[in-house]
């Protein structure tokens, strides 16, 4: 039960991103400036760089069966989203949150690191 409660809190804040996701058109008089990509910083071990300095937990990630279900999970509740790829979106974002965040804060994480999820959203824009 709780789990359920934590995606669909998790659900609704992609669904609220996502209708307000920008648009490609400029409102600019030449309407030729597409939106900016978003730009994600790295450590030096190539890790990215954490928006809230959240320290790193795992500097090997997730065990595999944690990432699977994790991946599962993710894509299931994504899957009625238009316009976006929920494969996409689930393995670019769980990829950067796998080693700063136990599995189970996966619901923090979505609030926590915006950016982020900003960009996964963008890599999985179709």
């Amino acid at each position: 039960m709780n789990r359920t409660i934590v995606f669909l809190i998790i659900l609704s804040t992609l669904i609220f991103a996502c209708q307000n996701k920008p648009s490609n058109n400029n409102t600019n008089a030449n309407n030729n400036v597409e939106t900016e990509q978003i730009e994600l910083e790295y450590l030096p071990n190539g890790l990215p760089k954490s928006e809230k300095g959240i320290t790193v937990v795992s500097k090997n990630g997730w065990t595999k069966d944690q990432m699977d279900f994790q991946q599962r999970y993710c894509e299931s509740m994504f899957e009625k989203l238009e316009d976006y790829e929920p494969i996409k979106f689930c393995e670019c974002f769980l990829d950067k949150i796998q080693y700063y965040y136990d599995p189970i804060y996966v619901r923090e994480s979505y609030e926590d690191q915006k950016k982020w999820n900003s960009y996964c959203l963008q890599e999985a824009a179709q």
